[in-house]
């Protein structure tokens, strides 16, 4: 009976130790993003944008709204008293160059897997098209840093004058690889539908376009407790990461 209960000890320590690592890779963070487009149009035309009109669709989850009263578990949207951004969201709404289209916090798990929460966040007003301003997915993992990846869109409606700049930088940019391409005859023309340079499909070149979508995809790493700010021509985001202790 002896040898029999030491036996069994031996083999619940194995188990405890070769299941510890899994388990102490899984810790509590609280994740806090500010959102904010750029509403100065300056920087609109400096690219060619790729043509987006649907946004990817992802096995993800969304945040939970924060019930007063309640306990509240993991991704549910914190108060806004437990925002530790709120001076810095206080200061965009404050200037007239900003516009803000989320700010929200919670509590998740992290562990080394990536993708493992991969959550969808939206804000700011659904414009005509049926997009919002603000829309996509983030997830957070982590190894010996803290690893934040994003693949973020923002939509915009344009100005006639907007579209007008957007489509002459479309034209000059395909005149100009044109004209560089020894393989193309001065008889050759863009088509109707758009042209595809480097992969992109750019904004079709008759079609006045009345809204135009951009993509942020970064992969940021990332200290504990240190604020980020991952930048784009029209918009940006700043990211708190913070262990819950």
């Amino acid at each position: 009976m002896i040898k029999l209960y030491s036996g069994f000890l031996l083999v619940l320590s194995l188990t405890l130790i070769n299941s510890a690592p899994a388990q102490a890779e899984a810790a509590d963070y609280k994740v806090e993003i500010l959102a904010f487009s750029h509403l100065s149009s300056d920087t609109l035309d400096d690219e060619i944008w790729p043509m987006i009109e649907t946004l990817p669709s992802r096995r993800s989850r969304a945040l939970k709204y924060y019930q007063k009263g309640q306990q509240n578990g993991y991704f549910t949207r914190l108060p806004k008293s437990s925002l530790s951004l709120s001076s810095k969201q206080a200061s965009l709404k404050r200037s007239s160059l900003y516009k803000v289209l989320f700010h929200e916090a919670w509590i998740q798990p992290v562990d080394s897997q990536k993708d493992q929460y991969l959550i969808r966040i939206n804000g700011g007003e659904v414009l005509d098209n049926g997009l919002y301003e603000l829309d996509g997915y983030i997830s957070v993992d982590k190894g010996r840093y803290l690893h934040f990846r994003s693949d973020l869109f923002h939509s915009r409606s344009l100005s006639p004058t907007e579209s007008a700049r957007l489509l002459k930088t479309s034209a000059d940019q395909v005149q100009n690889l044109q004209t560089d391409s020894p393989d193309t005859r001065p008889d050759s023309a863009p088509e109707e539908t758009g042209d595809s340079i480097n992969g992109n499909r750019y904004l079709n070149q008759t079609a006045i376009p009345d809204f135009l979508t951009v993509e942020m995809k970064s992969a940021r790493r990332m200290r504990r407790a240190e604020l980020h700010y991952l930048d784009h021509p029209l918009f940006g985001i700043l990211v708190h990461i913070t262990p819950i202790e």
